[in-house]
């Protein structure tokens, strides 16, 4: 059979080559008939919608969406039994360029989705029907190109130097060399600066899930962030200074403030996303027609201990962030406290802590209960998770949206920032309480007359808490440039000794990256 079909192969590609080379260019130049071309495609402004669409589809990918709490799993606050992405690869160490997991996902899906955004970028440049507008233009692009700074910056988080990617390539270049970190650090600040001047500045409530001002407002306090201490740990005003500025006026134009409803922000089942003031772009999942389980599922299995066939949940936060949770009176934890409870240790808690995690059993808003067997560390997973029935427990199993960027994180940001730059001053104070006194949570104010250094404590607190697990954790330690000491723990306190070394605020590229590239792409020096 295999012989025969090896005799037809080579009478007919010869045939087709004759024939082929007697063809004229105009039959070569026809559209194929069992796809769309672009040119038969991008002929309305309703196929341009159709594509940037697919730009933020690109946003579902989970490994920085639903699985963020999975990401926390790298620092001291979370396990994960599973391994997903790499994090007891990773966090154990030796750290390598065979490790896998958020090494090879992270360098690989973003250039997937830049070169996305890159055709979408240059589609929209070329069309020229008067259905689009100069500025209707201007904003799809700005939306475009802040997509694209999202994925440039996870790269740099990652990685630092790497390949810079503005055009659609080709086979001839489709292996490009690193460019330094400074370079790609300066386009992802081009791309947002070019979102701010062109995006609505509206309330992402009123935009129909678009970006707006604010969201790239955001991502710029972030990138500005991730550089703003030396590597001693002291902030650089300059920088701090910038981010004041950017998160001051996202804070001046009162579109936006604290939900009252903490689990509300997460779970859709609760009816408290659809138009929610704190969020400012929220990744969406629209049940039924958009989502799955593999878009926005948690099922028990992951999160939880269910029986004695299953070792361990998937995500199961640590004792040491446990006891991070003060007390209701503002004192932090400890068990000769007066109002510490062994026999509930979630009363008289910060009650972030039971919206957050739990032990043994937990009741949902709906009355489903879900009791689990121990588990490892003493706790379960919550924050995310939805109840349903003992069959299908599923995470937002209805489609809720992911809130990326949402306004307590703002003032979060502000708050670290104006504390650097102006001591501990009122505005600080109201920017953190804000967040402590939302309406289900009720913490009391922070104490009066705390120094620079005691503030920087309290803000750096208070994201733990209030940003838990949803992609922080791990990037706040680089950049606050302790992650030596924060991550480099017992196995008494994480199930497994955890490590972190100097060289790895870098990681390194993806070794198949680096054999597939005919040498044009050189590792990172510690990985050399």
């Amino acid at each position: 059979m295999k012989t025969t079909f090896y005799h037809i192969r080579f009478i007919i590609i010869p045939s087709l080559m004759i024939f082929m080379s007697s063809c004229s260019k105009e039959f070569l130049d026809k559209n194929p008939t069992d796809q769309l071309s672009a040119t038969v495609f991008y002929t309305t402004k309703n196929s341009i919608d159709m594509a940037l669409a697919s730009c933020y589809a690109t946003m579902q990918d989970q490994i920085f969406t639903s699985s963020n709490p999975v990401y926390d799993c790298l620092t001291d606050n979370g396990y994960d039994f599973n391994n997903n992405y790499g994090t007891k690869t990773l966090s154990q160490g030796p750290i390598t360029s065979l490790s896998g997991g958020y090494i090879t996902g992270v360098y690989s899906g973003s250039y997937q989705k830049i070169a996305r955004y890159n055709i979408f970028i240059k589609t929209l440049a070329d069309y020229n029907q008067p259905d689009v507008n100069a500025t209707l233009k201007m904003t799809y692009e700005a939306e475009a190109r802040l997509l694209r700074a999202i994925k440039y910056f996870d790269l740099y988080k990652f990685y630092g130097s790497v390949p810079l990617v503005l055009e659609k390539v080709n086979i001839a270049d489709q292996y490009q060399p690193k460019v330094d970190a400074s370079k790609v650090q300066a386009q992802i600040l081009a791309d947002i600066d070019f979102a701010i001047n062109n995006l609505p500045d509206k309330s992402y409530a009123s935009n129909g899930g678009h970006f707006v001002k604010a969201s790239a407002q955001v991502l710029k306090a972030r990138v500005l962030l991730f550089d703003a201490y030396n590597d001693g740990g002291t902030a650089k005003p300059e920088v701090m200074a910038q981010v004041k500025t950017v998160t001051n006026e996202i804070m001046s134009k009162n579109y936006y403030s604290i939900a009252p409803s903490f689990r509300g922000l997460f779970c859709d089942d609760l009816g408290k996303q659809e138009g929610n003031p704190e969020f400012i772009f929220s990744v969406k999942y629209l049940a039924p027609n958009n989502f799955n389980s593999n878009n926005f599922g948690w099922s028990q299995s992951a999160v939880y201990l269910m029986d004695a066939s299953s070792p361990g949940g998937a995500l199961l936060p640590l004792k040491n962030f446990a006891n991070e949770f003060e007390f209701n009176n503002g004192t932090s934890f400890s068990v000769t406290n007066p109002l510490y409870d062994a026999s509930n240790i979630y009363k008289n808690r910060d009650p972030r802590m039971a919206k957050t995690i739990f032990s043994g059993s937990v009741t949902f808003e709906n009355g489903f209960t879900l009791t689990l067997l121990p588990s490892a560390t003493g706790y379960s997973y919550y924050k995310h998770i939805q109840g349903s029935d003992a069959k299908d427990p599923y995470a937002n199993k209805d489609g809720s949206d992911w809130p990326a960027m949402r306004y307590a994180e703002v003032l979060l940001m502000y708050a670290e920032a104006a504390n650097e730059v102006d001591g501990p001053t009122a505005l600080v104070y109201s920017a953190v309480n804000q967040i402590r006194n939302r309406a289900d949570i009720n913490m009391p104010a922070l104490p009066a007359g705390l120094s620079k250094d005691q503030m920087r404590v309290a803000i750096r607190h208070e994201r733990r808490i209030e940003l838990a697990f949803e992609g922080f954790r791990y990037d706040d330690l680089k950049r606050w440039k302790i992650a030596e000491q924060a991550l480099t723990i017992p196995a008494s306190e994480a199930i497994f000794s955890k490590t972190f070394l100097k060289k790895n605020y870098h990681l390194p590229l993806p070794q198949s990256e680096i054999d597939i590239s005919h040498g044009v792409l050189i590792q990172n020096p510690d990985y050399q």
